[in-house]
């Protein structure tokens, strides 16, 4: 993410072209904030790490006043960003906390188990033909401008890269949420391998240094924390055609955040492994000499192990070293002489204390030259000793060190005589001898060449002066001159479909507009064409919405709900946000324009604000009534009453008004108490209403029938069983126009799943109907183009024809046969809802003709 602005030579440094050579300029030291403590994000208890980030933004203001204190003057866009602060953690602590209530951390076990009822429920119902989904996109989309993002399209946090070592135009990434990814065209296009994995996120990509075919993928998305719990590695035989799980119960799920297979004896594998889904449990060292059949946990010492190397092969003896660099008070480096098999324990350059941010990499030209980073120090140390001493390097330019506990990379090259260092952190920054250190991605400038936030690097094994480089943007390909210093960046994200997409909205006519706030890439939208989409606004994106009788007039947010509007589809914008006060605000805020009233706009807070585009103005805080004792989580009107609305808080409190906001009444005593996600009003009846609850521990899906009573009463409607929706963060609910009563559809953090009886059973519409498992956030049915559509996070949007099962498909099982016709016969004169096949309350003679008319349809 875009948070944490360089301070120093970022600031001193003039940027120059990269193709002459930078002026010598002495650095700027940054001013120490005073008793600074230094410490791990406290990931596991919300408490803690909400705590931790109300530090750092003091910090950050510290920071701003220290420097202007001593002379430094800062760029209008420099000072914003730095007094951010650490952006990225707020917005983790916005997913998590959501996914946490009432308790204090996320049960990640929980996703576990929920995974395999999804998977179970795919056994029980597999359509034998019905429609798909299909990928929409976002393909190609353009930057909304040149600072932070650079000038090539994006797509999605990349964590990892790889090279194939005999194909060069064979690459693979992994996404944190989008699995693993394979490209034989240098990048021009991309081929998902790995959408039937029980889970998506990847942290590490290893390939055989012999035979390609052969991946060792670690699993689990250790750079971000979103997902902290892992399927162990994934290993592939065939090029990633097919796959298998290998360790996962054996390293505790936690996340496998590096891999090395040794150049000789390639049968040596080992792994490291941080986060877990525990609680304060560190991870280890893990060593395997036939390939990742069985493995030995080999490390003297438990870390939040985040990087592994393997140095030169020493010309005279053909050894090697290899290293390990974990997290902790206090951080960890250890060295092994016999290829990993034992480990030393090495006195690191730095002091005590917790260290969160380490890196290390190992020098091609001298195989006792290894290089060492510590965000916490600013610092980088190379040793000639294979560590045993250490000599800072003091780099001049900041990169964004504040942030390296997200953003760090370190990988080394060379020139043909001297080393490269490449160093990502927020910028992406080089050190040679010749140019010394410098911003090569110039990140913080309006001529920056690539996205920032640095996570993953791979140097191509035929030509040291090329770089596969992931970040938050996607996946470039970088090229150094070391002639004349110039460096050149080619974005590779044009048919890359792994965006972080929280929220989406779609054109109500016109199934090729839609658009989406996404995770640090703006809010894309495709405008009439679905192979050439752009990035408006900026940020991270966050609620959109389309005024369905006018839809060139359109809404779109940033984070904690800076609302911009347009009239003319975003040929110019206005910024609408008003002054919120001391209002608590969503990292990600919902926003959405009333069905039955499109002149209004609503924005939740902890209250709800109304926009009349009659007007032009707005009303605060309707009614005087605070809403939550959080902040605002989901927004409905009634489609058939402008003056019903329904709002639900992240504590668990589900508001209504009848009267346009006047007056208020909560109405959530019979519901569990967990985070409310989304809400679903009847499309004729605004007292007929239907939630989703996030968390886990609980049902997941409720409905009242009438709002009106003294006490609604909430019906469970989440199934029993494994025809149950699986015990998981819910993120979304849509009903079906043509049969709101019985057909529900609902995105959670698992996939889609979708009921034809109201809720009585449900069924798993991601993998059997071609959808990745991945987190589905948004779900919405769009009548005049017939399509369901859905926005996950980490696959970007996709969509499928309505009706799913074919007329007449009373068992949904995609094909209209005898099955369905005995449905009918044993239910008839009922009210069985299954059977009831033309939504007129009775089984009679006209269902009968349904099936019969449409036999052997879909069969």
């Amino acid at each position: 993410m875009v948070r944490w602005i360089a301070l120093l030579g970022s600031i001193a440094v003039c940027f120059l072209g990269l193709g002459i050579a930078q002026q010598e300029v002495k650095a700027v030291e940054a001013p120490t904030v005073a008793n600074e403590q230094r410490a791990e994000p406290p990931y596991h208890s919300l408490k803690q790490l909400k705590e931790w980030i109300d530090r750092e933004k003091q910090r950050a203001k510290q920071r701003v006043e220290q420097l202007e204190q001593s002379g430094v003057a800062l760029h209008p866009k420099h000072r914003h960003k730095l007094e951010e602060g650490p952006e990225y953690a707020e917005a983790l602590w916005d997913y998590l906390y959501v996914r946490a209530y009432p308790n204090d951390f996320v049960d990640w076990l929980a996703y576990l188990r929920a995974a395999e009822h999804r998977d179970q429920m795919a056994g029980l119902f597999y359509p034998a033909s019905t429609p798909r989904w299909e990928f929409v996109g976002p393909r190609n989309p353009t930057p909304p401008y040149r600072t932070y993002f650079g000038t090539a399209s994006v797509s999605g946090r990349v964590n990892a890269v790889a090279y194939d070592p005999v194909n060069p135009n064979v690459y693979y990434l992994g996404a944190p949420q989008g699995g693993v990814w394979k490209t034989t065209d240098g990048g021009q296009t991309w081929q998902p391998l790995s959408d039937g994995w029980q889970f998506l996120q990847v942290s590490s990509i290893a390939v055989h240094p012999t035979n390609p075919n052969i991946l060792y993928v670690g699993t689990g998305d250790f750079q971000g924390w979103m997902r902290p719990f892992s399927q162990g590695v994934m290993r592939s035989l065939d090029g990633g055609q097919t796959w298998e799980s290998l360790g996962a119960a054996l390293f505790g799920y936690r996340c496998v955040s590096d891999i090395i297979i040794d150049p000789e004896s390639p049968n040596i594998i080992t792994v490291c492994t941080g986060w877990g889904p525990y609680l304060r449990v560190a991870g280890d060292i893990w060593r395997s000499t036939d390939g990742g059949n069985t493995w030995t946990r080999v490390s003297p010492i438990s870390a939040i192990w985040s990087d592994m190397a393997v140095s030169a092969r020493n010309p005279t003896t053909g050894a090697r070293y290899y290293y390990a660099v974990g997290h902790g008070n206090p951080g960890r480096i250890l060295r092994s002489t016999d290829r990993g098999q034992t480990w030393t324990v090495l006195t690191p350059p730095f002091g005590a204390g917790n260290r969160r941010a380490l890196r290390v990499a190992t020098s091609p030209l001298n195989s006792e030259r290894v290089y060492l980073f510590s965000g916490d120090d600013q610092q980088v140390w190379v040793s000639d000793d294979a560590g045993n001493t250490w000599t800072p390097m003091n780099p001049s330019v900041d990169g964004g060190y504040y942030q390296s506990w997200y953003d760090a990379t370190l990988h080394v090259s060379h020139d043909g005589t001297s080393d490269v260092l490449y160093l990502g952190l927020v910028d992406l920054v080089q050190w040679t001898p010749r140019w010394g250190w410098r911003s090569i991605g110039q990140g913080f400038t309006d001529r920056a060449i690539i996205h920032v936030d640095q996570h993953s690097m791979a140097i191509n094994p035929r030509n040291p002066n090329e770089l596969l480089i992931g970040n938050d943007g996607g996946v470039y390909r970088l090229t150094y001159n070391p002639l004349t210093g110039a460096v050149s960046v080619q974005g590779l994200n044009a048919t890359l479909g792994i965006t972080q997409i929280y929220w989406a909205a779609f054109h109500p006519t016109d199934p090729t507009r839609m658009m989406g706030g996404t995770q640090d890439n703006a809010t894309i939208r495709a405008n009439g064409t679905l192979n050439q989409w752009q990035c408006i606004i900026g940020g991270d994106g966050g609620y959109c919405a389309y005024n369905p009788l006018n839809p060139s007039l359109q809404y779109g947010t940033t984070q904690y709900l800076r609302i911009y509007r347009t009239t003319n589809n975003w040929s110019s914008l206005q910024n609408i946000t008003p002054d919120y006060g001391s209002d608590r605000i969503a990292f990600i805020a919902p926003l959405t324009v009333h069905p039955a009233r499109p002149s209004w706009l609503l924005a939740g807070t902890n209250y709800l604000w109304l926009w009349d585009e009659t007007t032009q103005t707005w009303t605060p805080r309707l009614g005087g009534q605070p809403l939550t004792n959080g902040r605002l989580r989901a927004i409905a009107g009634a489609p058939s009453d402008a003056n019903v609305i329904y709002t639900g808080g992240d504590d668990g409190q589900l508001w209504m008004t009848t009267n346009g906001g006047a007056t208020w009444r909560r109405i959530n005593a019979n519901l569990p108490n967990r985070s409310i996600s989304d809400i679903a009003v009847h499309p004729t009846n605004p007292y007929k209403v239907y939630v989703v609850l996030g968390g886990t521990g609980t049902p997941h899906i409720y409905r009242c029938d009438d709002t009106r009573a003294p006490t609604p009463q909430w019906i469970d409607i989440s199934g029993t069983g494994l025809t149950a929706l699986p015990d998981v963060h819910t993120n979304s609910v849509a009903l079906d126009p043509a049969a709101p009563d019985t057909i529900i559809y609902v995105g959670n953090d698992v996939g889609f799943f979708y009921t034809l009886d109201g809720g009585a059973t449900w069924r798993n519409g991601t993998q059997p109907f071609g959808l990745p498992n991945v987190q589905v956030n948004t779900v919405r049915v769009v009548p005049h183009t017939g399509y369901l559509m859905a926005a996950t996070f980490g696959r970007g949007m996709w969509r499928i024809r309505l009706p799913l099962t074919p007329t007449g498909d009373a068992n949904g099982d995609g094909c209209v046969d005898d099955s369905d016709l005995l449905i009918v016969l044993f239910n008839f004169g009922s009210t069985n809802a299954q059977a009831d096949l033309n939504r007129d309350g009775t089984v009679d003679d006209s269902d009968l003709l349904v099936v019969l008319f449409h036999f052997g349809a879909g069969c």
